[in-house]
């Protein structure tokens, strides 16, 4: 950092964003320190709230200049540590940047700031007919960041994930320039493509802030069929469970087609490590599905009930169940705050919770959840694991969910050990970790082709030249 003076960075931080928008003060960083997850707070030095783009430029033009590091901050809901500062600097909060600009009700579009939260959007959206994949997550969580961030949804065995629903993007690049890719590039009233233009969306997303700053997106909304029909089942084992969701999963038939082990079936998770009953299976499913037509909703059910009877007639343990109305209402009804807090899930735990999310082919996540299963029960740790398909059957998100007690370190650092533990497990049998703190970075990067790598490096390196956004986290 070129500036030692704390106050003269404050000084001109304030000139930029105004009196009210700017401090040091300690209480306040505080705040922007931590999240819920394993990760070691760290303060930042400064935290602003900006408005605008231009006060977007004028923060990371002098950043740049005084090599400064920037953190760009949305809702701060991550459980993975995204946006902890690791080497102190400006936190630039933008959740002051929530205005939907356009909803294009014709060509099924919508623009949107940073700041604007699925519960905003879902808001304004409903009374169009018209939806996203609104993630099982709060409500108040920020759908850029979701989405430049491959986050998932409840879309996404249709439409694939919340990163392949955008359609153009503004950005600030970390030395002030504004930038825009895809159809508004070319007409600034134009956000409905990506295509048939170079694809350089690529430079912003999954970097975890740390090529620039996304001050505008442009997303696909898509009209709401009025039938909703619930297909629910349960198996003994997750070998049983895999069968079945690849099964029905060739038929694209489904909007979320999701499995959760019996821990993560218990809300809240239990902490420590408790077993599973005899009689309970240990793996649910719900299957989604959204119609235009009774018909349409028919020719469903008559895939699923030949699915379900194929299963069956492999000997396998699936029971078709019934899931509890309440649930049926969280997993249907988003944005919902009855599961959509990650509070919820970790009130045994005492306020932290982790992950290893990971993206891992379908034909792989019963060796991987028997694993994870030992591991995590060695470490008095529930295997409360979540598996959803995504668009076709190749792969989708296994993900353990795992609370902790974030007031022991120790407890603390056991969650840490035996969730990097899961992550190299899953690394080897071909699955990538998703919002990577920086401990699986460094995993990742140990397994990395040399040449993927020295192209990261360089992407970095053209788009950021001083290392001042969100350093660190990438791992490199």
């Amino acid at each position: 950092m070129h500036v030692t003076n704390k106050d003269v960075v404050l000084s001109k931080l304030v000139s930029i964003v105004g009196p009210k928008n700017a401090t040091a003060a300690k209480h306040i960083r505080y705040a922007y320190s931590y999240d819920m997850s394993f990760v070691q707070p760290k303060l930042p030095d400064y935290v602003v709230l900006v408005s605008t783009v231009e006060e977007v430029q004028g923060v990371l033009r002098y950043a740049n200049q005084e090599k400064i590091p920037v953190v760009p901050y949305t809702a701060g809901t991550n459980i993975g540590g995204l946006t902890i500062p690791e080497r102190g600097g400006i936190l630039m909060d933008l959740k002051r940047m929530n205005r939907i600009i356009t909803i294009d009700t014709e060509s099924h579009y919508a623009v949107i700031e940073p700041g604007v939260s699925h519960a905003q959007l879902a808001t304004a959206l409903y009374p169009h007919q018209l939806r996203f994949g609104w993630p099982v997550g709060p409500p108040s969580a920020s759908v850029s960041s979701c989405a430049i961030s491959h986050g998932i949804g409840g879309l996404n065995a249709r439409y694939g994930l919340n990163s392949q629903e955008i359609t153009s993007m503004e950005v600030v690049l970390p030395t002030g320039e504004l930038v825009r890719v895809g159809s508004c590039a070319i007409n600034p009233d134009a956000w409905h493509s990506l295509l048939p233009f170079p694809q350089m969306d690529g430079l912003f997303k999954g970097w975890l802030g740390s090529t620039g700053v996304v001050t505008k997106l442009g997303i696909t909304v898509h009209p709401i069929p009025p039938v909703l029909k619930v297909f629910t089942v349960s198996c003994r084992n997750v070998e049983d469970m895999v069968s079945y969701m690849m099964n029905l999963a060739t038929y694209e038939i489904c909007d979320d087609l999701t499995a959760v082990s019996w821990w993560l079936a218990q809300v809240p998770i239990p902490y420590p490590y408790k077993p599973k009953p005899e009689d309970p299976p240990e793996w649910f499913s719900f299957a989604n599905t959204n119609s235009f037509t009774e018909k349409e909703k028919e020719a469903r059910e008559e895939i699923w009930e030949t699915v379900v009877a194929e299963e069956k007639k492999k000997g396998t343990s699936i029971e078709v169940t019934q899931y509890p109305e309440e649930a049926l209402r969280a997993r249907t009804q988003l944005p919902s705050q009855i599961v959509g807090s990650t509070k919820n899930y970790c009130k045994m735990g005492g306020a932290g919770i982790s992950w290893p999310g990971t993206f891992t082919p379908a034909n792989k996540w019963a060796p991987v959840y028997n694993d994870w299963k030992k591991i995590l029960i060695e470490h008095n740790l529930s295997p409360s694991i979540r598996m959803s398909m995504y668009r076709g059957v190749h792969y989708g998100m296994l993900r353990a969910m795992i609370p902790f007690n974030k007031k022991s370190p120790q407890e603390t650092e056991n969650a840490r050990h035996a969730i990097v533990e899961c992550l190299k497990v899953d690394l080897e049998h071909g699955g990538m970790p998703y919002k990577p703190p920086v401990d699986f970075a460094m995993e990742i990067n140990q397994r990395a082709h040399p040449g993927y790598l020295e192209l990261l490096k360089r992407i970095k390196r053209m788009l950021d030249p001083n290392d001042i956004m969100n350093p660190g986290k990438l791992g490199i």
